[in-house]
């Protein structure tokens, strides 16, 4: 096995859904589909890639088939109420990583003309990259299988397995130790631990929520870029840790970023999973302005990914920081940036295919921050969180204060300047619910609920509100975010609003 792929086994045996370390992907499809010829195109696809035959027994070696057919499961259903209902309980069913299939397609088909399609696989068998190609491939094989022409295949040069033994040769042991050496060095002094709220249990339990970015703030994100001559993810990036270091109250912040890994161009067309998790540090001490912290966070980022050879966990056996079961390792938050029609698109000839987002049952890491652009211009920024660690008011909050941040960026603003209106409106919310509550203290992401609070008492707490802030918040947006922090967000977002 690869690298990659024994680190996802390990995390697969401690994963209690069976399922958190996959994509499920639901598409609403309308027009004359002909299933016959779908199952035919899925064929294609596991005859012509591998690690679609490919199973793991015990997690410890995999065993390619040398043949095999496609996992489609067509079902009647009544209406599309039940089709969106059984499409959830299909997307949380659980892989056997051991027997297979790591790639499953539901068809639903509540009308003659209208069919949702599940698309579920496993990261074993194919990462984002892949799933890109994935979804090219299948429009490409059922096009062939709808009107005989051929689709003009290029034969793969290689397959994953094949780039796993090429991988394994070139980290030598003394490259090995020199990528070791390097990143002990640059993240010494680091703080590995990011304190956002008070430590808890990951259970897998997930959640995403978005917000999609107002127009004049996306383009402004671009021109900003442009004229700090930077890259757009080098700016979102940058404002995440702002934000993160703002909540945590840190000058550094770790992210995890998830690097390709694909610089041969021999596996540009190759599924599997190639990607390596690579540590990108933001450092904000010294207070610079931003387009200091622009600069520095290009730099960090060119650096980390010529030294991404090291796989993630030889970099935690070798910094082997304490073991702490409610974290992950050295990062605790991930980031993202999908330019526009970078995630893959379904395409069925002769039909409309739209997509169907979903509501994840699991979550892949206690939180990652993706910003996806869309084809008409827009940015959307999803938060994929564990919801027994983060609460939707801290991650309301935060999102809030994503777009606060990226609002108030410019090149030459000091990075302490972009988040300081929440502060003053965070103390007098502290002291609020600290009365209320009858307690000394609370935390900016402390549930009012869980510190003993119920719903009468958040009468209390808006009376307070309306009298000492002279501004008014629902006991709805109380109940929805019931933290300090959420309550900051909902107010200013609300006096932005006015």
């Amino acid at each position: 096995m690869s690298f990659a792929q024994r680190r996802l086994c390990f995390l697969h045996g401690l994963d209690p859904t069976g399922c958190a370390h996959s994509t499920a992907r639901c598409f609403q499809v309308t027009g004359p589909l002909d299933v016959t010829a779908l199952r035919a195109a899925v064929d294609v696809l596991v005859a012509r890639h591998e690690p679609l035959r490919t199973v793991f027994p015990l997690g410890a070696s995999q065993h390619v088939s040398s043949h095999g057919c496609g996992h489609v499961r067509v079902i009647d259903v009544p209406d599309e109420s039940e089709a969106l209902r059984l499409v959830e309980a299909l997307a949380s069913q659980p892989f056997d990583i051991e027997r297979g299939p790591l790639l499953r397609l539901s068809v639903l088909k509540p009308t003659p003309e209208t069919h949702f399609l599940l698309l579920s696989v496993h990261l074993l068998a194919a990462d984002g990259w892949s799933l890109q190609v994935l979804l090219e491939e299948l429009a490409m094989a059922y096009r062939e299988a709808i009107s005989g022409v051929p689709a003009g295949w290029t034969e793969l040069p290689v397959q994953y397995a094949d780039w796993a033994v090429w991988q394994r040769e070139q980290l030598t042991e003394p490259r090995r130790v020199e990528l070791s050496r390097w990143w002990r060095q640059h993240l010494a002094g680091t703080p590995l631990v990011l304190e956002l709220v008070p430590p808890r249990r990951a259970m897998g339990r997930g959640r995403r929520v978005h917000r999609v970015l107002p127009a004049e703030v996306a383009a402004a994100v671009h021109s900003l870029a442009s004229a700090g001559r930077q890259t757009v993810f080098t700016v979102l990036a940058a404002a995440c840790g702002v934000v993160l270091a703002h909540h945590a109250g840190r000058e550094q912040v770790l992210l995890g970023l998830a690097v390709a890994n694909r610089e041969l161009p021999e596996v540009e067309r190759v599924l599997g999973f190639f990607v390596n998790t690579v540590t990108l540090r933001i450092d904000l001490r010294g207070d610079p302005d931003f387009r200091e912290l622009l600069g520095r966070v290009a730099d960090a980022t060119a650096a980390a990914s010529a030294h991404q050879a090291l796989p993630f966990e030889q970099l935690v056996a070798e910094l082997d920081p304490p073991r702490d079961p409610t974290r992950s390792p050295i990062v605790q938050v991930n980031f993202a940036h999908h330019p526009a029609e970078t995630l893959g698109v379904m395409a069925l000839h002769g039909c409309a295919v739209r997509e169907h987002l979903l509501d994840f049952a699991t979550a892949k890491f206690e939180l990652t921050l993706r910003v996806e652009e869309t084809a008409d211009g827009a940015s959307v920024v999803w938060a994929e969180f564990d919801e027994s660690v983060f609460g939707t008011g801290f991650i309301d909050g935060l999102l809030s204060s994503y777009e606060e941040v990226l609002c108030a960026a410019a090149l030459d603003v000091p990075v302490s300047r972009l988040l300081p209106a929440r502060a003053a409106t965070e103390r007098v919310l502290t002291r609020i619910f600290a009365d209320v509550l009858g307690v000394e203290t609370v935390g900016p992401h402390d549930d009012f609920f869980r510190l003993g609070g119920h719903s009468l008492l958040l009468i209390d707490v808006a009376v307070r509100v309306r009298a000492e802030l002279g501004r008014d918040i629902g006991l709805r947006d109380l109940y929805q975010t019931p933290t300090v922090a959420g309550a900051a967000a909902r107010l200013e977002r609300a006096g932005d609003s006015r």
